[in-house]
């Protein structure tokens, strides 16, 4: 394979960070990548499109997404619009030959996510979801020490995100306050991310009770009085894991003072360990191995020798960024396509998953008891 051609449906912040990603990568990477070639970008408004390709490098655009899902020069579809159209994008890619890459969450209700994640599996494609926060050097070490016995058997986990922008009670409305577009609130959007951190570390989700609330009813908007909000600004929960540990997954998006932080600990028989992506150039852990008097959390800096790290700095403690992250996902996307791995992650059925958990949470909270969910394989 001597060229990956990508097409992008979507004009937005996240197409920024997706194009400054294909634009580096081949750099970074060099010479073990084919060429990456950023063939067109698609919006429903036409001088968004227009502007989007030009401000970040892609060759062609269009108004009209089906020229990038149909098109004979497109191999990857990157989705990156309002939930509510993930999946007709999503399908439509898949059933034309493209391997898919989505943001996340998979879609704005189960049942959408179960059509893409179905499909995905019968189309033969790649199918990777943009669950960026877990694929980060911190994160992806401690997976491995867990995966290697050093925490024993786990028992907890602790995580939440946590921001603070829209405690403005004068942020515009936008999709993302509106339910029926975006599926849920701040535990639908960033607590995705927490979620899909708990389950890649601890397995899937067995059971979940949760709370929610809303701080402000209403959002500024053309109309006189605003536009309803049909979303949570605040979820709290409690979750049981299959493999029998207990955990809480929290977030907000009006948490005054918390600019980024996505935040998790896990505890176990053997040892602990704790991550914050507000220095999210640390990973923290303990053994209990070690020797009591001297014993305690040892800061582990990242660099070059961590995992996902390698095409970077290699100096520990040099320091990777956000920008970095949409690497991180784009290698998996890419290498996945050059070995046809279908089982790359994250992937739409781990996707799938996360859809279910949060749905079950928003179940939880407006029927006041636990919510059992769905078996799945996803994370096992």
């Amino acid at each position: 394979m001597d060229r990956i051609r990508f097409g992008i449906v979507g004009s937005g912040y996240m197409a920024k960070l997706h194009s400054l990603a294909l634009r580096n990568i081949g750099c970074y990477l060099w010479p073990t990548l084919p060429r990456i070639e950023m063939v067109r970008m698609a919006d429903i408004v036409a001088d968004a499109a227009r502007e989007g390709a030009a401000r970040w490098g892609w060759q062609d655009h269009t108004a009209d997404w089906k020229e990038v899902t149909r098109a004979p020069d497109i191999d990857v579809v990157i989705v990156i619009t309002p939930n509510d159209s993930h999946a007709e994008i999503a399908i439509d890619a898949f059933d034309h030959g493209k391997h898919v890459f989505c943001e996340k969450p998979l879609s704005n209700t189960v049942a959408a996510a179960e059509r893409m994640a179905e499909t995905a599996r019968k189309s033969g494609k790649v199918n990777i979801v943009n669950f960026s926060y877990r694929t980060w050097p911190g994160v992806e070490l401690a997976r491995q020490l867990i995966r290697d016995g050093e925490l024993g058997d786990l028992l907890h986990f602790e995580g939440h995100f946590f921001q603070d922008y829209a405690a403005d009670p004068g942020l515009p409305f936008s999709w993302r306050f509106d339910r029926s577009v975006a599926g849920g609130g701040a535990f639908g959007d960033i607590g995705s991310h927490i979620m899909d951190i708990a389950c890649a570390l601890m397995g899937p989700v067995e059971a979940i009770a949760a709370r929610s609330t809303r701080l402000y009813d209403r959002r500024p908007a053309e109309a006189p009085d605003g536009r309803e909000v049909t979303v949570d600004d605040l979820t709290a929960s409690l979750v049981q894991f299959s493999n029998g540990a207990l955990g809480s997954v929290h977030a907000s998006w009006a948490a005054t003072g918390h600019k980024s932080d996505l935040s998790f600990s896990v505890t176990g028989t053997k040892g602990s360990l704790s991550f914050s992506w507000e220095r999210n150039n640390e990973l923290h852990f303990f053994s209990a191995a070690d020797p009591q008097r001297t014993g305690g959390f040892r800061r582990i800096m990242l660099g070059g020798i961590h995992p996902e790290a390698d095409p970077f700095w290699y100096a520990q403690g040099q320091g990777l960024g956000y920008g970095e992250a949409f690497v991180v996902t784009a290698r998996r996307a890419i290498e996945a396509v050059m070995r046809n791995d279908l089982n790359a992650t994250p992937n739409f059925q781990q996707a799938l998953h996360i859809n279910r958990v949060i749905a079950g949470a928003y179940q939880s909270a407006e029927e006041d008891r636990w919510v059992r969910i769905p078996e799945t394989a996803a994370f096992g």
